[in-house]
């Protein structure tokens, strides 16, 4: 909360600078300061003085430019004279135009006899340097007063960072890497946080496949030879050690990947805001996940061993959810032991997948408007009698409304080509990390067994969006536009 010029925080593609400038934001919060977050910044110089003052003001002003920055500069003044500073961060400050830096310059004019009126921070990949390095832009580089350049994690801080986000998933045991797998992350890598979290997770996703209790450096060249490419690969591996690209993961069925995924993602997962952990996933990404059940939500069974896709049961590498299957009703009543006669006992309880009949709700969601439809779901969500389970399909960056639209068309399409066509899809906005994204849902089920068994059973149009089973709950205390 310096009062001196722009600070820029330059680092390369997947080094974590959008997770550095939503802490930053977060950091902010609870100081007398009011903040201005602008993701994707292509605008010209009269967009982002618009973007500025709508996140500033309730009306923002209409005219012409000089109007507009009259009208900052007194919002500016006022927060001032209350104690409260304005910071504007900008994420992707590399594909600014040059015209729109200058006027990024221009408006770390605006101070006070003494002190700045607005604090800005420039997010942005190496190109952002060779951008102000231009003869034009001169007088924006003068103004850079610290700049900081995000280096890469070398072995001990990607093993405390990797220990740090598997305690917050719940990991409570020692070293889940050995050195040399953790050399290799590090050198595949190339220290960056992006591909660190997904060679790590693939590697948790091999280790738990052949039963070891930590990674070693066989499951890492497993999860490079999937992920990385062939030129990649080549530099890192001698030319007779054969080829990763071989993953055992991929001779997987499709359920069986599912549920790995499901796990391992679960491992490096940080906390949720609050949500349900089996949930996380649902609201991280705009592609979701698919969860693997809690050992209540489907009784526990022995695998059987004819079964081609059936997994072996193996030591787990962390606590969390068991993989288990419904079990075959018994052959034979069993005997009580407490009585004399034999008592038969009754086979424990099997989800039925069965989703809850909702026609009238279907016939609601049927109009073409998608306003309509969102309406219809919100008031469906929030009535306290709605109990139970849904399936996640996607959280769709927003706004997209034509595109969620064909999206739910389909779906129910494919549900009525199933003979489910009492199975509502449920459509509405959500604010994930403050972005608003459209949430798309298929069903109403009385338990998460039941949501579960539906996916196995789906169409193909439902399965490709890896759907994950969300409490109505859970979605209620979501934050909403």
């Amino acid at each position: 909360m310096h009062d001196e010029g722009i600070v820029s925080v330059v680092g390369e593609i997947g080094m974590g600078k959008t997770m550095l400038s939503r802490m930053l934001l977060e950091r902010l919060r609870p100081l007398p300061s009011d903040t201005v977050y602008l993701a994707n910044p292509v605008f010209d110089r009269d967009e982002i003085l618009g973007a500025i003052a709508h996140d500033l003001m309730p009306e923002p002003p209409q005219g012409n430019r000089a109007h507009m920055l009259a009208a900052l500069e007194s919002v500016l003044i006022e927060r001032y004279s209350q104690g409260r500073r304005v910071v504007v961060v900008i994420d992707e400050a590399h594909s600014m135009p040059a015209t729109t830096l200058e006027e990024i310059r221009l408006l770390s004019n605006l101070e006070t006899t003494q002190n700045k009126l607005l604090k800005i921070v420039l997010f942005g990949q190496p190109e952002l340097d060779e951008l102000l390095a231009a003869p034009q832009l001169r007088q924006v580089k003068d103004r850079i007063s610290h700049r900081f350049e995000l280096q890469p994690l070398n072995a001990q801080e990607a093993s405390a960072y990797l220990m740090f986000r598997l305690h917050k998933a719940g990991w409570k045991g020692g070293e889940l890497f050995d050195a040399a797998a953790l050399r290799l992350l590090v050198q595949a890598s190339e220290g960056r946080t992006r591909k660190l979290n997904m060679l790590a997770d693939k590697s948790m996703l091999a280790a738990y496949a052949e039963g070891v209790p930590q990674v070693g450096i066989e499951q890492v060249r497993r999860a490079v030879g999937d992920s990385l490419p062939t030129s990649r690969r080549a530099a890192l591996f001698p030319a007779n050690a054969g080829d990763p690209s071989s993953s055992l993961w991929r001779r997987f069925a499709p359920a069986g990947l599912g549920v790995l995924v499901a796990l391992g993602a679960g491992y490096l997962l940080g906390s949720g805001g609050g949500m349900d952990r089996r949930e996380r996933v649902a609201v991280t990404q705009p592609v979701t996940l698919p969860m693997a059940p809690e050992p209540s939500s489907i009784p526990a069974a022995k695998p059987s061993p004819s079964s081609p896709s059936q997994l072996a049961p193996v030591a787990p590498v962390a606590p969390g959810p068991v993989l288990a299957v419904a079990p075959a009703p018994p052959s034979a009543p069993a005997a009580s032991p407490a009585s004399p006669v034999p008592v038969p006992v009754p086979p424990s309880p099997v989800a039925t997948g069965a989703p809850i009949a909702e026609p009238a709700l279907v016939a609601k969601l049927k109009d073409n408007a998608l306003a309509v439809r969102m309406q219809v779901t919100d008031e469906f969500i929030a009535r306290p009698s709605t109990k139970g389970f849904t399936v996640q399909l996607l959280s769709q960056r927003a706004p997209r409304d034509a595109e969620v639209l064909a999206m739910a068309n389909e779906i129910q399409a494919a549900l009525n080509g199933a003979a489910q066509p009492a199975v509502p899809v449920l459509v509405h906005n959500r604010l994930y990390q403050r972005q608003l994204f459209h949430a798309l849902y298929a069903g109403h089920f009385e338990t998460r067994a039941d949501a579960l068994e539906f996916i196995q059973s789906a169409p193909g149009a439902i399965r490709r969006y890896n759907p994950v089973v969300r409490s109505l709950d859970a979605i209620r205390k979501e934050p909403a536009p």
